[in-house]
């Protein structure tokens, strides 16, 4: 990641950002069905260290940042067995794949999805849309202005984040790859 994009945000400011970001982002009817139901609290704190290593003047090896992220898409999208879930076409993918052998990722011409960390399967798995990102972005705009954060690091910070859109819809390529964390997404398992 090019340094140029690197920028000082104070931890205060930082921390309410995220805070006021993510409340947003867990009340809109447009976005809000992604985020599981633990507390707003737990879910905020992996995110805001991630946006801290994110946002670091010095460099985070990859593999505490691919570590960072794990703990931020597990809190925030992570579903635990205790809930019950309602039978959706994500239940039946294993029938797709056993009549058409048709495997996300597969060699048959299906796009690749690629994570960014294993837990980033659990957003995927939700099946997002582009749509859904730009409305994050919304509303972190509105964040921003609710918060009075200067015209500059404004910009800066929506541009830093709107770079983040390919990879995380999935299109984009591991922060950290080894023999132990596969990349590959697959549609079951």
């Amino acid at each position: 990641m090019s340094n140029s994009l690197k920028f000082n945000l104070d931890d205060h400011i930082l921390a309410e950002l995220v805070e006021v970001w993510f409340a947003k982002m867990r009340d809109d009817f447009r976005i809000n069905r992604y985020f599981y139901d633990r507390p707003i609290a737990d879910q905020i704190a992996s995110l805001k260290n991630l946006m801290r290593a994110l946002l670091a003047n010095q460099t985070v090896d990859p593999a505490t940042l691919s570590r960072l992220a794990d703990e931020a898409f597990t809190a925030a999208f992570a579903r635990g067995n205790a809930k019950p879930s309602l039978v959706n076409n994500r239940d039946f993918a294993f029938l797709g794949a056993l009549m058409n052998g048709n495997i996300v990722g597969d060699d048959d011409g299906t796009p690749r999805l690629t994570l960014l960390c294993p837990a980033h399967s659990h957003f995927l798995r939700l099946q997002p849309v582009d749509d859904v990102y730009d409305v994050a972005l919304e509303l972190l705009q509105a964040t921003l202005e609710q918060l009075k954060i200067a015209d500059e690091t404004a910009v800066r910070l929506i541009n830093f984040v709107a770079l983040g859109k390919k990879s995380l819809m999935g299109r984009g390529e591991p922060i950290f790859d080894d023999e132990e964390h596969s990349s590959r997404f697959s549609t079951h398992g």
